[in-house]
């Protein structure tokens, strides 16, 4: 099986295939795939007559298909067909199909994307034995630090390893995501050659399972801790990643109920855990010791201020200026 990277190489720089058998989840890959061969395509003065694209369904038309395949190029240059979603197409006439392809070893360059493949299939194992297969899938640990760094210097930029693993921390897996930031940040560092971790704190965008696992979570510790300026930058950085405001409130209150529930809490707090709700008692384990050094008052008080901040962000008013304000008023 050609990886990738080895088969953009290919369609860039050498013969094309007969046929090419791409599939996998990685969309990026596909895409990177299909625009290749259009460039590719793009080089001949006559490429658009050259130059065929079919979609999937249950009703598809293969004998059109099998039209373009035999067709004689124009101006004698090579014809690519591209069918996306192929594995859409009914079993039946993807095997007439591969059962062509292998009698016409001749034909037009064909290029099949599919998302999975099922390896039971006739047509799959005829594929098999007369195409380029490359699998899209995605990529994970070194392999994924690997990427960044050679997608830096393509564009003429370093990164050291340790802010490279940095930036997926912030950004994600995402190889859609990952490409986008990393255009951010060429922008950012345009004049100069190193990006920076400074720089990836600056620009990048924090990818939603960060919000959702981690920076929620930091805010609302840092207001336990009354930290107030360090709350209100992680407040900032989760307003301008989209976070909406009306989702971070209840996050806010569901601090305040633990914190009143450690202080008062009588019975074991894997008791009071599951009477709130929670699926462990790790968050009050976690404030206990903080929460026995607030005054009652001022966490009912809390309480007051979060249903005024509730009833401003259903007015109407600005999310930054209400959560900000509440913020405040916790610490």
């Amino acid at each position: 099986m050609v990886l990738v990277q080895e088969l953009l190489k290919e369609i860039k720089n050498g013969s094309l295939p007969h046929v090419l058998f791409i599939h996998g989840p990685e969309t990026m890959w596909q895409d990177q795939i299909y625009n290749a061969l259009k460039e590719r395509n793009t080089r001949d003065s006559l490429g658009e007559f050259n130059w065929s694209v079919f979609y999937g369904n249950k009703d598809f038309d293969l004998d059109g298909l099998l039209l373009e395949l035999g067709m004689v190029p124009w101006g004698g240059g090579e014809k690519i067909v591209v069918v996306k979603n192929a594995d859409v197409v009914p079993a039946p006439l993807m095997e007439k199909l591969a059962l062509w392809l292998e009698q016409h070893p001749e034909s037009n360059r064909l290029a099949l994307f599919l998302d999975k493949v099922d390896n039971r299939l006739k047509y799959v194992k005829i594929l098999r034995q007369l195409a380029r297969e490359v699998e899209c899938t995605p990529l994970k640990g070194d392999s994924l630090v690997r990427h960044i760094l050679d997608s830096c210097t393509e564009q003429g930029k370093t990164m050291t390893r340790d802010t490279a693993a940095a930036f997926l921390d912030r950004v994600g897996t995402d190889l859609h995501r990952i490409q986008n930031e990393l255009e951010k940040l060429c922008a950012w560092t345009d004049g100069r050659n190193e990006i920076t971790l400074a720089d990836v704190k600056t620009i990048s965008s924090l990818s939603p399972e960060q919000i959702e696992k981690d920076t929620v979570f930091r805010m609302t510790d840092l207001i336990v801790q009354k930290k107030r300026d360090e709350a209100l930058v992680v407040l900032s950085t989760l307003l301008a990643a989209g976070e909406p405001a009306l989702r971070l409130l209840p996050l806010i209150e569901r601090q305040l109920r633990l914190i009143l529930a450690a202080k008062t809490a009588q019975a074991n707090l894997d008791e009071v855990a599951r009477q709130m709700g929670e699926s462990n008692s790790y968050a009050l384990k976690k404030i206990y010791r903080q929460a026995q050094d607030y005054d009652l008052n001022k966490i009912f008080s809390g309480f007051d201020a979060v249903l005024h901040a509730d009833r401003e962000l259903k007015l109407g008013a600005p999310g930054d200026q209400v959560l900000t304000n509440l913020i405040i008023k916790l610490t």
